[in-house]
């Protein structure tokens, strides 16, 4: 039987240098056996490998990004790695330019209702039964309302029975259509027949009192006889006037007590202004509701809001500086928080004075609203479209620099980068406008390269060529 003899396990251990003064221990000696050899190199292998394809990968990645990059940057050797100077900025250049710029008015402010109608009561009464709520549509005409009528009713039939009192006195059966002649009032025809006997009698007695053949005071009689049956008529005639008078005020007064029954059902009133928008007729849409049945209400007392929606006015505050720029019929935009495009709307109203406490005029913008998406008391933005600039100077949006809140571009000029201050106006995701100072139209304005360039710095503008089709023939 043979004794193998094994060797000995290898001890790698970190050198014990003079550690003692940098403050590090030492470390132990570790033991590894093959087995473990075996498998740390394996591991090392699999590791190596994948760092190898991360590296190609990468390196594949960092090659089209370079091949990219020179392709936008696109600077030649000739003009900028052999004879350039090394103080000067490499940029890119564009010029300026001509487009035609719509000039806006914006401002703020809120939709009112085509016309916004309170209805209130117009008698006094219990609510019997209510027609309508909040959110409905009604027509002119509906009926909303409808007031108890008991006591109207009665006090309706209580007119009626004074008014006919009233006709008896007089011996009439009905109103009088015209003026009645007092003449062939009964009262007065009786008075009237009395004066004219009387006045007969008189006649006759005169002359046999003159010839003595009755006494005087027979014919004194007669006289004041006369006198009677005269201020009889007259007083007839009066209380007949009176009548008359008394019989036109119970008149009035049954028209009322019929005209507060009629007033007992609230109903939609009927506008006499056409409306813009309304093709199947105008209609309302109840905004508030504030009675309920068995409430009682007042003359005055506000039972709904009705509001017409077919077209909504809109009204926002314009600074006096535009008074000039805002004129009737001009187109508008309008925009709100809940949808993503704006309505179509046109200046109708211009208030002709300007507030003195906001320095400001109100405009009044009519929006159609023919499927009722908009609605009252919402808040809009509105961008007025004044005028359009034909002539206006833009730049590209990279152009612009912004400092400290300073706006300043650099136009090239004899290799040179020139700073420019700059008042932006309309401003899209491509181009800006300037509006002071006037620059150039054949200015080159630098859109790369900002950041290094300082007034008067030098530059060397590179050449640009067309990226789509360079990167298409990157492999």
């Amino acid at each position: 039987m043979s004794t193998v003899l094994k060797s000995p396990p290898r001890e790698h251990a970190v050198p014990t240098a003079h550690v003692r003064g940098l403050g590090i221990a030492a470390e132990e000696p570790r033991l590894e056996t093959p087995r473990a050899s075996r498998k740390g190199g394996f591991l090392r292998f699999v590791t190596t490998l994948a760092v190898g394809a991360a590296g190609v990968a990468g390196g594949w990645v960092w090659h089209r990004s370079v091949v990219e990059h020179q392709a936008k940057e696109q600077l030649t050797a000739v003009a900028h790695t052999v004879n350039r100077d090394p103080a000067e900025v490499v940029v890119t250049v564009t010029p300026v330019s001509i487009r035609p710029v719509q000039r806006q008015v914006v401002a703020v402010g809120t939709l009112h209702g085509f016309e916004e109608i309170p209805i209130c009561a117009k008698v006094e009464g219990r609510v019997k039964s209510l027609s309508f709520d909040i959110a409905d549509r009604v027509r002119p005409g509906d009926l909303l309302l409808q007031v108890d009528p008991t006591d109207l009713e009665l006090s309706r039939r209580q007119s009626e029975r004074e008014l006919q009192v009233e006709l008896a006195k007089l011996g009439l059966s009905e109103v009088p259509s015209a003026e009645v002649p007092l003449n062939n009032i009964p009262a007065v025809l009786q008075a009237a027949s009395r004066k004219e006997n009387a006045a007969k009698r008189l006649e006759r007695i005169r002359p046999l009192v003159a010839a003595r053949t009755v006494t005087v005071e027979e014919g004194d009689d007669a006289e004041n006889e006369y006198r009677v049956a005269d201020a009889e008529f007259a007083n007839q005639l009066l209380i007949a006037r009176t009548g008359l008078a008394n019989i036109k005020l119970k008149q009035s007064a049954l028209a009322v007590a019929q005209q507060q029954l009629v007033d007992s059902q609230v109903r939609a009133p009927t506008p006499t202004q056409s409306v813009p928008g309304s093709t199947n007729g105008v209609g309302y849409s109840v905004t508030s509701r504030t009675v309920s049945e068995g409430s009682f209400v007042r003359p005055g007392t506000e039972i709904c809001k009705l509001v017409i929606t077919e077209t909504l006015k809109l009204r926002v505050p314009v600074p006096e500086a535009y008074s000039a720029e805002v004129q009737l019929g001009q187109k508008v935009n309008v925009m709100l928080a809940a949808f993503p495009a704006p309505f179509a709307g046109m200046v109708t109203r211009i208030n002709p004075a300007v507030d003195a406490a906001t320095r400001t005029f109100e405009v009044e913008i009519q929006v159609p609203n023919p499927n009722g998406q908009l609605k009252p008391g919402s808040f809009a933005k509105v961008h007025i479209l004044s005028r359009m600039d034909a002539q206006s100077i833009t730049v590209p949006l990279s152009a612009l620099v912004n400092f400290a809140g300073v706006n300043k571009i650099f136009v090239a000029e004899n290799g040179r980068a020139k700073e420019v201050q700059i008042t932006t106006g309309v401003q899209t995701n491509e181009w800006v406008e300037i509006t002071t100072p006037r620059i150039n139209r054949g200015a080159q304005v630098i859109t790369s390269g900002q950041t290094l360039l300082a007034a008067e710095s030098p530059i060397s503008i590179r050449e640009t060529i067309d990226v789509a089709q360079k990167t298409s023939q990157l492999p």
